[in-house]
């Protein structure tokens, strides 16, 4: 089994891989819905409802306030349709997070 110094197993690595496979997908689903379903999610508040639970899904699985202020762009009319905040976010935190897990990988040490 291996753990770096911070006590981190490979067991985190494969569930950071999950949790953005997951996070990415929950995010191109929800901006291709806010660009298909368009007419319906203009309703002030069926919009504003769907993007609440998408942000609030989003960080439940990302844990990353930089992600969840990222998604409140969806808030503001024009930009949050325009934008797709969600695809955009989830990227943000996946590039932040690989080069965390990256950075721990490196300072793996074998232990028997």
């Amino acid at each position: 089994m291996s753990v770096n110094k911070y006590g981190i197993s490979e067991y985190h690595h494969t569930t950071f891989k999950l949790r953005a496979a997951s996070a990415l997908t929950i995010s191109l689903i929800g901006d291709l819905l806010d660009y298909i379903a368009a007419p319906i999610f203009d309703v002030p508040l069926v919009g504003d409802i769907f993007d609440v639970i998408l942000t609030s899904l989003l960080f439940r699985i990302t844990r990353s306030k930089v992600s969840t202020a990222i998604n409140t762009l969806e808030f503001i009319p024009f930009v949050g349709d325009l934008i797709p905040t969600y695809t955009l976010s989830t990227v943000v935190w996946i590039m932040r997070e690989w080069r965390e897990v990256e950075r721990r990988r490196q300072d793996t040490v074998i232990f028997k």
